[in-house]
């Protein structure tokens, strides 16, 4: 990012306030200002809730021209395409009327729900997946079955094994467009999309899960601590 664009930035930041008001904590999350550029991106604050491991950061992308919030669920990261503006007014305007909704439900993100794609397919009489262990070859079952997440494209986390302390993950998605379950892998940060989960129903997903989903944690490990 040039000077020039951090400076008309800061400057547009100086002139509505911005951030100015916010207390130290949100909802749990510890707010911290940064009013910093980070290669394409000048980040302005973010939320952290390290108990959740979720965190939300706002921030201008100049790779297109907009004013973003980013949320991070686990080491699952996405978009909210509802703050996306080119406005730094309108942006100010959304974040004052929305972000304590946004971290409440955040914080509250793994809750007991399923949505009705899911209980078409009779997720909630998965046998398979509330048997799962809390931890399995070293991870932790962070997001469960019982409770997946909505991210983004119609998409859905129904099963995520982490270790944080790596930045290592395997996460099972549902999409409800493509009707269709897909897995991937995250080394050290980087994702890694993996087709040895790709399922259409319950019980093609719980063989392939059964065959290879422990060799796989296995695998996810011993690449991430070569690295």
């Amino acid at each position: 990012m040039n000077d020039e664009t951090k400076n008309k930035i800061a400057a547009q930041a100086a002139e509505l306030h911005f951030a100015e008001n916010l207390p130290a904590e949100i909802e749990g999350f510890a707010l911290k200002k940064i009013f910093a550029a980070d290669d394409d991106k000048f980040i302005f604050f973010t939320c952290t809730s390290d108990e959740t491991h979720c965190a939300l950061t706002t921030y201008f992308h100049t790779e297109t021209n907009e004013f973003k919030v980013r949320q991070r669920i686990g080491l699952t990261e996405f978009c909210l395409t509802k703050f996306f503006t080119s406005d730094f007014a309108h942006f100010k305007e959304l974040l004052d009327a929305q972000l304590d909704d946004v971290l409440k439900n955040l914080r509250e993100i793994r809750g007991d729900k399923l949505n009705r794609f899911l209980r078409e397919k009779n997720f909630h009489a998965w046998k398979f997946g509330a048997e799962l262990p809390a931890t399995l070859e070293g991870f932790e079952l962070f997001i469960k079955p019982a409770a997946p997440v909505e991210v983004t494209n119609g998409s859905l986390i129904v099963l995520n094994y982490a270790d944080f302390a790596l930045g290592s993950d395997f996460v099972l998605y549902y999409n409800i467009y493509s009707d269709e379950f897909s897995g991937e892998t995250r080394i050290n940060g980087a994702p890694h999309v993996t087709y040895t989960f790709d399922a259409k129903t319950l019980p093609e997903l719980t063989d392939k899960l059964k065959e290879n989903l422990t060799d796989e944690l296995r695998l996810i490990r011993r690449l991430s601590e070569k690295i």
